[in-house]
C-alpha cells in the first residue's frame, strides 16, 4: 500500500479528535468519528485502486523466480517478466505475498499492468487482492464501532 498525503492528514486529524474528545469527556464518540473517517478514507482508496485498474493493459507474463521474505512464516513473491504494448521488456515483483508458490517457474500467466507505470501489475484472476484488505478493515472496524455504540448506551 502506498502512503498518500490524505493518509497523513487523516493521522493528524485523528490525533486531534482523540485529544479533544478525551479532554471533553467524550472519548467513545471521538473513536466513532475516527472510525467514520477511516471508513471514508478506505472507500477513497478502494475507488482509487479501481480507477487505476480500469486503465490497465493485459499481457502474458512469465514467472521467472520467487523472492522470499521470512517473518513468522515464509512468504513468496513471484517475479514476472512481460512485454508492454510499446515493446519494453519488464521484470517486476508482485506486491502481494503468497504462503506457497502458486505458480511454477516458467508458467505463463495473464497479467494486467499500468501503461503509465508498467512496473505495477497484478495477476488477472487475482485483482480482488488489491482491495480486500480495505474491505476487511471496514468490516472489523464496524464490529468495533458496534461495541462502542453498545458501551455508550450501556453507560447512560
Amino acid at each position: 500500500m502506498k502512503v498518500e498525503k490524505i493518509d497523513y492528514i487523516w493521522a493528524v486529524l485523528s490525533f486531534i479528535i482523540v485529544g479533544i474528545s478525551f479532554h471533553m469527556g467524550y472519548l467513545l464518540y471521538g473513536l466513532l468519528i475516527i472510525y467514520a473517517l477511516m471508513t471514508a478514507l478506505f472507500i477513497y482508496h478502494i475507488f482509487t485502486v479501481k480507477k487505476r485498474l480500469s486503465g490497465t493493459s493485459a499481457a502474458y507474463g512469465t514467472v521467472t523466480e520467487y523472492r522470499q521474505k521470512k517473518e513468522r512464516r515464509t512468504y513468496y513473491y513471484p517475479v514476472v517478466e512481460y512485454e508492454t504494448e510499446d515493446g519494453r521488456n519488464i521484470s517486476s515483483m508482485y506486491l502481494y505475498p503468497d504462503k506457497e508458490m502458486k505458480y511454477e517457474i516458467g508458467d505463463e500467466e495473464m497479467i494486467c499492468y499500468d501503461p503509465d507505470d508498467p512496473i505495477f501489475f497484478y495477476f488477472a484472476n487475482r485483482e480482488s487482492e488489491l482491495t480486500e484488505n480495505y474491505y476487511r478493515y471496514i468490516i472489523f472496524g464496524s464490529v468495533f464501532a458496534a461495541i462502542v455504540v453498545i458501551l455508550i448506551f450501556a453507560l447512560k
